[in-house]
């Protein structure tokens, strides 16, 4: 599945320009303003995402959390330059035990089984993705149809997150199941780059959130390093 992923994504690009291109021409440059939007509205959910994660996390670790921007740093430009959670995923697992204080056997289970099921950024795009066709096109969905679409975008992240670029098929499917028009894809894809640096960061920055919370738990957190500046 993940090689057919990749053959896709070869060939994407091509196809992506055309629909842009076709848009565009349809609809003019305003469409320009619906993708600053979108993205800007990821934006905004990342911000609050790790804010309250880091606040919740400090306060039931009973951490210090104004340390917690400098550690997560070299992880998220990772993050942002690669739009992997795979590939980030070394520098993340160091930097939970170096930098955070967590158990090695912790983290070791904690951070792989994250990346791939903790996947909070992936999900949050997802389902903004699902709005933003649905108001492109002026569709109405029913409350059943949220709910599914919702359901869906959860499930949608296992498997996909770890390949760069998978957005577009998850964007397919879920127009597909939801009767949202193609056309929209189209606009989602030509931006999804960015928007993949958005989740990607708060996948890997959950993963770690995450690990800690176990570690706590189970009084594996050593707070010595995690209180080292």
């Amino acid at each position: 599945m993940l090689n057919v992923i990749q053959m896709i994504m070869k060939v994407a690009p091509i196809g992506v320009f055309c629909l842009l291109a076709d848009v565009v021409g349809a609809t003019g440059p305003q469409v320009m303003i619906s993708m600053l939007q979108y993205l800007g509205l990821l934006l905004a959910g990342t911000i609050i995402l790790l804010l309250f994660m880091a606040l919740f996390v400090a306060a039931r670790c009973k951490l210090n959390p104004m340390l917690m921007p400098k550690k997560f740093l070299e992880m998220s430009i990772v993050a942002l330059t690669t739009t992997s959670s795979a590939v980030t995923f070394p520098t993340a697992l160091k930097d939970c035990i170096q930098k955070f204080g967590v158990n090695r056997d912790v983290a070791n289970f904690t951070m792989s089984i994250g990346m791939t099921m903790g996947s909070a950024g992936a999900a949050m795009n997802y389902v903004v993705m699902i709005f933003f066709m649905q108001q492109s096109a002026e569709v109405e969905l029913s409350v059943l149809n949220i709910i599914v679409g919702i359901s869906l975008s959860i499930l949608l992240t296992l498997g996909t997150i770890t390949v760069p670029g998978s957005a577009a098929i998850v964007a397919t499917f879920l127009a597909t199941s939801l009767g949202l028009p193609l056309e929209s894809i189209s606009l989602l894809v030509g931006v999804d780059w960015f928007a993949g640096m958005f989740r990607t960061v708060v996948n890997v920055n959950n993963d770690v959130f995450v690990s800690l919370m176990v570690a706590n738990r189970l009084d594996s957190i050593n707070r010595d390093v995690y209180n080292k500046v």
